[in-house]
């Protein structure tokens, strides 16, 4: 890849849009369009953008113990305003069933995909 194709693929990595990446690439709208026609460049956007997923879902994944402690502790402390504890309740029984049923589709897709090999 060149060097502008190396500013742009980092540019894309911290804007909002692709004309935002391109203008702090310092390239124009339509080289960046161009630059996604090119399938390495692609194929290296996709590989980055994974990559800065994955450093998210990590960070995310790290707060979720303090996250849920800090609702018990409201949950649990009798001197909280009631409706702080009962929203904390509710956010704490929802984020439950979320994961509950991600977990479940997720062995759910590993059996599919057990049966197909």
């Amino acid at each position: 890849m060149t060097p502008n194709e190396e500013r742009a693929l980092s540019a894309l990595l911290t804007s909002k849009t692709k004309l935002e990446a391109a203008e702090k690439a310092g390239i124009t709208d339509r080289t960046m369009r161009r630059y996604f026609e090119n399938p390495e460049f692609c194929q290296r956007y996709r590989e980055a953008f994974a990559g800065v997923v994955q450093d998210a879902t990590r960070r995310a994944q790290q707060l979720l113990e303090p996250a849920l402690s800090t609702l018990q502790t409201v949950m649990e402390d009798e001197e909280i305003n009631p409706a702080a504890r009962v929203n904390a309740a509710k956010i704490a029984l929802d984020y439950a069933v979320r994961l509950t049923d991600q977990n479940d589709l997720a062995e759910r897709l590993t059996a599919l995909e057990e049966m197909r090999q």
